[in-house]
């Protein structure tokens, strides 16, 4: 496997731990609108909160659906980048002691050549020599990894999650459909809000 390839994967095992922490917010946070939206309390106990008309319990499943799909494609990203860290990991194991500490600390932690250097106990061309040398180990550890083109084309990308649904959208939307309001799956007609209108507007005649 190529140098660039290398140090990409071990960039990549990197970041992993904070993407898993980004995605857990924000499944936290979308369960909590999920079961608002399901008319649901965080126990799972019912509330009074879900509408009543067809209209908007229609458009309410549709929202509802959107945030299902979203939790659905999280849960899924984080089995794969557990999975992934789990492989990653495997791999550095499988390189000698020193080699790994020398990707660990340039890598993981972060650590300068001259840093690398005092950690190890050894002159700056000594840890270079030992950087190099471990990198072609880890190259090919990771070549015999199960799905290795699959992990290298996921740090290509930069190991970039989807977009999240932000909490302001999802209650924005529900706000949308409880108040009658038009919005983005269309499941509140013009004829519907003009009907409430009139209905009320006759409820209060004398």
């Amino acid at each position: 496997m190529q140098f660039e390839s290398v140090k990409h994967i071990a960039q990549y095992y990197k970041a992993i731990p904070g993407m898993l922490r980004l995605l857990q917010q924000e499944r936290e946070e979308l369960e909590g609108n999920y079961y608002g939206l399901r008319g649901l309390a965080y126990d799972g106990t019912p509330h009074s909160s879900s509408p009543g008309k067809p209209t908007e319990e229609a458009g309410l499943r549709a929202l509802e659906s959107g945030v299902g799909d979203r939790l659905a494609e999280i849960k899924a990203n984080e089995m794969v980048l557990s999975a992934d860290a789990a492989a990653i990991r495997g791999c550095l194991d499988a390189v000698n002691g020193r080699y790994k500490q020398v990707i660990l600390m340039r890598y993981v932690r972060g650590y300068s050549w001259a840093k690398t250097g005092v950690r190890m106990n050894a002159p700056d061309s000594t840890v270079r020599n030992w950087h190099e040398r471990a990198m072609e180990r880890f190259g090919e550890a990771l070549e015999e990894l199960p799905g290795a083109a699959e992990v290298a084309h996921r740090t290509r990308r930069g190991g970039r999650r989807p977009p999240p649904a932000p909490r302001a959208r999802v209650h924005n939307k529900r706000r949308k459909i409880l108040c009658g309001e038009q919005d983005d799956f269309g499941a509140v007609s013009a004829a519907h809000r003009d009907g409430f209108s009139q209905g009320r507007a006759a409820g209060n005649q004398p």
